[in-house]
């Protein structure tokens, strides 16, 4: 499909009819950066913030092209450049340096690096993100279902500060708004955007949650059940605060090199550790706590013991009350087999297994070799039993892709120059038994793509440990 430049004047013209929202009185004077993909509900924010005389000389927009989609990518990122052409805003644009499909995680991570950039070149605190009610939803149902404590249930917020000094606010959820109502608005008044079509496949699980909610939560739940959930995890982000205030009173809390002093948590209720451990891991950009490692590091705090856990092929350290993070990035990973589940991610070395469709466009970027084997890979397996991953041992073998015959794991990595202290430590994932793919080398050929292929299954190593 070509694509049509924007009319200048018309979007001017309809983007003034969008209801004006009002930023609140600590920011209102200040210069903010609203994050804008030309989506529906980033056009909505955009229109409805320029909307009030008062702001327009204050607004910059920030567009990330994450060039998952090729050419439609690329399109976005125009679009977005003409609409601030049309309202005179001024608009920096970055982009991925990679290429096709990836992680939500690879692609946050990515962004959130152009954000940080973008700071720094223009000074501004406070980025605007267009999350809304349904958004808060579909998070909020993700966590629960894999265990998350009150700080990933609580999130998004309307506000989100942190330790270096910057917020994040989310006006469209302050206001109340909800994707139909975006919707609605936009179309009656004639404001155009952008369609990503990847929202409508269920490769992700936001998307699924997405497809399972619009067949029915309005019937079950109730007209006004995104106003509840609202209302829940404001009253969670609440509790969390309290329980961290209390926490700080007694003497718990990180300092500004990442290291905290728990010892004063010791008998005291879990939640307490919990939290703190939470704060712990985001600030060492570890993600939300949660999983069996965080069981035992709270369990540790709690009873006044010293141990060690791996999260994400990182070593967290509790010893003698004070917790850290061990300085050599990685550690050894063992001979013990550990079970990998579909469409949930292991947190102690990072890895995730999904089932995905391979299309026409990712099968010809995958026989270019655009997509190196370091963090991602796609496998056809004639039928999906048990996947385990353990770490390497010494004389493991199998055949990768495009060689006749099994070869030395220990050779490949040495000929495709990980580094010595990378080595060791590279998860190895087995299924029906056999080696499939080691990071940053190739996948078996046993299971080879052969073209485009529905349920096939992708592989992903999702470490921040290796760049």
């Amino acid at each position: 499909m070509s694509y049509s430049p924007l009319d200048s004047a018309s979007f001017s013209r309809a983007a003034a009819q969008v209801p004006a929202l009002v930023l609140p009185a600590s920011i209102a004077r200040q210069t903010v950066a609203l994050a804008v993909s030309g989506g529906a509900d980033s056009i909505y924010l955009l229109c409805a913030l320029w909307a009030n005389p008062d702001y327009r000389s204050s607004l910059q927009v920030w567009h990330f092209n994450h060039r998952v989609r090729g050419l439609a990518s690329d399109q976005d990122a125009q679009f977005v450049r003409e609409v601030c052409q049309s309202l005179q805003i001024p608009c920096a644009v970055g982009e991925r340096a990679e290429s096709g499909p990836a992680s939500e995680s690879e692609l946050r991570q990515a962004r959130n690096l152009f954000f940080a950039q973008q700071r720094k070149n223009s000074g501004i605190q406070t980025l605007c993100t267009a999350h809304h009610y349904d958004d808060l939803v579909e998070t909020l149902l993700m966590r629960l279902a894999r265990g998350s404590g009150l700080t990933g249930l609580s999130a998004p917020r309307v506000w989100q500060k942190f330790r270096d000094g910057h917020q994040r606010y989310r006006p469209l959820l302050s206001a109340g708004l909800n994707k139909e109502a975006i919707l609605h608005t936009l179309k009656s008044c004639g404001v155009i955007w952008r369609e990503d079509a990847t929202n409508l496949q269920p490769t992700t699980q936001r998307n699924r949650v997405r497809a399972w909610l619009s067949e029915g939560a309005e019937y079950a739940l109730g007209a006004h059940y995104q106003k509840g959930f609202a209302r829940s995890a404001e009253i969670i982000n609440q509790a969390e605060q309290a329980l961290l205030l209390w926490a700080k009173n007694l003497g718990a809390e990180l300092n500004t090199q990442g290291v905290a002093d728990v010892s004063a948590l010791k008998n005291q209720p879990a939640i307490l550790a919990h939290l703190l451990f939470g704060q712990f891991l985001q600030f060492h950009g570890l993600g939300a706590a949660s999983g069996s490692s965080v069981d035992v590091m709270v369990h540790a705090i709690v009873s006044g013991q010293d141990t060690q856990v791996s999260i994400l092929g990182r070593l967290i350290k509790l010893k003698k009350g004070q917790l850290s993070l061990a300085t050599s990035p990685l550690t050894p990973l063992g001979s013990q087999l550990r079970e990998l589940a579909l469409n949930k991610m292991d947190e102690e070395v990072g890895l995730l297994v999904e089932r995905v469709d391979v299309d026409d466009a990712l099968w010809e970027r995958l026989s270019r070799g655009d997509i190196p084997p370091l963090r991602e890979v796609y496998l056809n397996p004639p039928v999906i039993g048990e996947i385990f991953w353990r770490g390497r041992l010494e004389g493991d073998r199998y055949q990768p892709l495009g060689l006749s015959s099994p070869t030395k794991v220990s050779d490949l990595l040495i000929n495709r120059k990980v580094p010595l202290e990378l080595r060791e430590n590279l998860p190895v994932v087995i299924l029906d038994g056999q080696i499939v793919w080691i990071p940053s080398v190739p996948p078996s050929e046993l299971f080879r793509l052969k073209g485009p292929t529905k349920g096939a299954l992708r592989l992903t190593w999702l470490t921040p440990c290796l760049s």
